[in-house]
């Protein structure tokens, strides 16, 4: 494929369309392998769900990877994301959602806390809880 550019001609392997999260580690592998690759993105910003962006004045938050248990460990070693500044940070309360009537659920870290919260809303579904879990747990094995 040859791609014009301005004045210049290069030579590509592979053009990944979109510069989210997978299309730059899909981009990073292909050249690691040689290949000579252009990524492409609409936005200012790259990294897709996985961009930590300031949505009101003081507070940053990643925008959609609240979970970085699908991140493949693999991905992780083979592009020495911790070398490259990756640090993942334990929060007290991995998700909050406010209700309209002033009231919230959230999602606390640990086993009893979090039974504790669902168990305010509804016993039945903190005792199966357990079993979610699990089932979750091998969901995400699968999909890594």
């Amino acid at each position: 494929q040859i791609l014009s550019e301005g004045s210049r001609e290069m030579s590509l392997d592979a053009i990944i369309i979109g510069g989210g999260h997978n299309g730059l580690v899909c981009a990073n592998y292909l050249a690691n392998a040689g290949k000579k690759v252009r990524v492409l993105e609409r936005r200012s910003v790259v990294g897709g769900a996985a961009v930590t962006e300031e949505f009101h004045p003081g507070f940053r938050n990643s925008v959609a990877s609240y979970t970085v248990s699908l991140l493949n460990p693999k991905v992780i070693k083979d592009l020495d994301l911790h070398g490259h500044g990756l640090k993942i940070l334990e929060r007290k309360v991995n998700n909050f959602w406010p209700n309209d009537d002033g009231d919230f659920i959230s999602f606390p870290v640990g086993e009893a806390a979090l039974k504790a919260e669902i168990a305010r809303y509804s016993e039945k579904d903190a005792e199966a809880l357990d079993r979610y879990g699990r089932d979750i747990s091998m969901v995400a094995d699968l999909i890594r």
